[in-house]
């Protein structure tokens, strides 16, 4: 059971557009589980390991911003009623993310070839211009007033600043010809990252997620609104203030404020909401949104804690739980519904009544997916208490369990995609039937 009030459904794209992002991002939490696996010794050292790099950005992109851009090509036309233009684009956009992310991984993480890294740049800043200028247009220039397609646009536009961060990184990295204050960038870096685009775009589809599959109450316009400007403002003064006096704690916590009264304000009627829902049924999805919501917590907390205590632990603690912990998450709790809903929109809507077809629950293979809420869950554990007692062998169990859980949601994805649609049966020609009904004319009178 699911609401689509106000959205445009005839507005949906090709299953094939989003779907190959679906698909594709689950291969991305296997490289990074093997990762974690090769390089358990030096992997939660420090942030700043090459290893390390490596890992958070296979974790970022590769699954991540690979199931954002598949989310934002399905949503962007059923929400805004505008479909992007140039869909032609969106096998290059998916090939260009795909061997960014690969040859970034392995140039920083190994001494494989110095130009992997110009690869990864071409990949990278390729895929996401192609992404970033049509569906740019679509946003901008659609009429939807939705605060879903707002965040979108705020989310689009610090991609564009992440981008531009590591265009310079990459450059740094490999020539080592800049001269700027690197923290500072990496602070700015992770802010527009993190917060800007993977946190703007995971509260905005919340707003329409929720209550669309959960029953939920409506999400207020207004406070949405009034979430988003507020987050906008930390966005913007934050980064400066980390830029230009990263020393003053007060203008931090001044350019912070306005992000954490926002995320105050959206717990509070996330709260709400979920404890006015009308589906009381407690399922695996709903599950991975509380874990989210926990550890985004956590998080906040840590990252609360960052500016006063000169320990990596602490940033090494905050990555796993925003990453693996919230978005990681709420991504899978994400997919499980949308992949399901939009083969079936797709597949077997237009049969609904007329043969007997699944419904969405089936899907998915029940069992499988759900052994994948307690493995993520130790996945969580386990990448925690190695950080904490600095244990490589939990390291790599923790790396084992994230390609059990990429395998788990490849399976789950590949199953969802292999059921056929019955055959539709043969409709009777009404309009011949009827014609041969019709009496036909007298036949004209011929003079004698």
């Amino acid at each position: 059971m699911f609401s689509t009030g106000g959205l445009s459904i005839d507005q949906a794209p090709p299953l094939h557009l989003p779907v190959r992002f679906f698909a594709t991002a689950p291969l991305f939490m296997l490289f990074a589980g093997l990762t974690s696996i090769y390089f358990a010794e030096d992997l939660l050292l420090t942030p700043l390991m090459p290893e390390t790099v490596a890992f958070a950005h296979l974790a970022v992109l590769g699954w991540v911003l690979m199931i954002m851009f598949g989310a934002m090509y399905q949503m962007i036309p059923v929400l805004a009623g505008l479909p992007v233009p140039k869909p032609g684009l969106v096998p290059w956009v998916h090939g260009l993310l795909v061997m960014g992310v690969i040859t970034m991984a392995l140039g920083i993480a190994t001494d494989i070839h110095p130009w992997l890294l110009l690869f990864a740049s071409l990949g990278l800043g390729g895929s996401i211009a192609l992404f970033v200028i049509p569906v740019g247009i679509a946003l901008f220039k659609a009429p939807a007033k939705h605060p879903t397609v707002t965040a979108m646009r705020i989310s689009l536009i610090s991609l564009v600043g992440v981008l531009a961060m590591g265009a310079i990184f990459l450059g740094e990295y490999s020539h080592g010809f800049y001269d700027f204050n690197r923290e500072a960038l990496v602070a700015v870096h992770l802010t527009w990252g993190l917060f800007g685009w993977v946190g703007t775009l995971i509260m905005g589809v919340s707003f329409q997620v929720l209550p669309m599959f959960y029953m939920t109450p409506e999400f207020p316009k207004k406070t949405a609104f009034q979430i988003l400007i507020a987050w906008s403002l930390s966005l913007i003064f934050l980064p400066l203030v980390l830029f230009y006096h990263p020393e003053n704690s007060t203008l931090l916590w001044a350019s912070a404020l306005p992000g954490l009264l926002a995320l105050l304000l959206y717990g509070v009627n996330m709260k709400t909401m979920l404890s006015q829902r009308k589906r009381v049924l407690v399922d695996l999805t709903y599950r991975f949104w509380l874990l989210g919501f926990a550890s985004a917590t956590v998080a906040l907390i840590l990252f609360a804690l960052w500016p006063g205590v000169e320990d990596d632990n602490i940033r090494l603690l905050f990555g796993i739980f925003y990453i693996i912990g919230w978005a990681t998450s709420i991504l899978l709790g994400m997919l499980y519904k949308i992949v399901p809903f939009i083969i079936w929109f797709h597949r077997f809507s237009k049969l609904a009544g007329l043969v007997k077809i699944p419904m969405m629950d089936n899907l998915l293979p029940q069992k499988a997916v759900t052994l994948h809420f307690p493995i993520h869950i130790v996945t969580v554990l386990a990448y925690f208490l190695a950080i904490i007692i600095e244990s490589p062998l939990l390291t790599m169990f923790a790396g084992g369990c994230l390609i059990v859980s990429g395998g788990i949601l490849a399976y789950g994805i590949w199953f969802a995609l292999s059921i056929e649609p019955p055959q539709a049966p043969e409709i009777p020609d009404f309009e011949s039937f009827f014609k041969d009904m019709e009496i036909p004319p007298p036949a004209k009178q011929t003079d004698k």
